[in-house]
């Protein structure tokens, strides 16, 4: 994983080094690759086991993008995007949808999702779209 991390790294991925990310995603092996992943670029992540949880915890800690399993128990990705974005706190927080359903793109769109990455997930594109929705922060003079 390290040649992926340096051919990545730039200036513009510096720039969000203190950006937290909240994966909502309910298989563990998942789960734990992303987080790993993401910790290695320097976020500082949040974890969902289900919808509900993703929810409370984007209410409760506003991170600033969200990666959403599509199918997750107590309340499944669609019906969590649909929430977060009734909710004024994280109306604009980024959601990219993660799935490996065929044409659930469409339908994660319709839900309020601003994106997507199919699984199985493909590490180089996953970081480009998390740093394409992250907002950017300015280096100080």
């Amino acid at each position: 994983m390290q040649p992926i991390r340096a051919e990545l790294t730039s200036e513009r991925d510096l720039s969000h080094r203190t950006s937290t990310i909240l994966i909502a995603e309910d298989h563990l092996d998942s789960r734990d690759a992303m987080r790993a992943l993401l910790e290695a670029f320097g976020f500082e992540v949040l974890v969902a086991v289900d919808g509900r949880q993703a929810v409370e915890m984007a209410l409760a800690q506003q991170p600033d993008l969200i990666l959403m399993d599509i199918m997750m128990p107590e309340l499944d990705g669609f019906e969590a995007t649909r929430q977060l974005r009734q909710h004024h706190a994280t109306q604009a927080i980024p959601i990219i949808a993660v799935t490996a359903m065929e044409g659930a793109q469409r339908l994660a769109l319709q839900a309020g999702a601003n994106d997507y990455v199919r699984k199985p997930i493909d590490i180089r594109g996953l970081i480009a779209k998390v740093h394409d929705w992250l907002p950017t922060t300015e280096p100080e003079n």
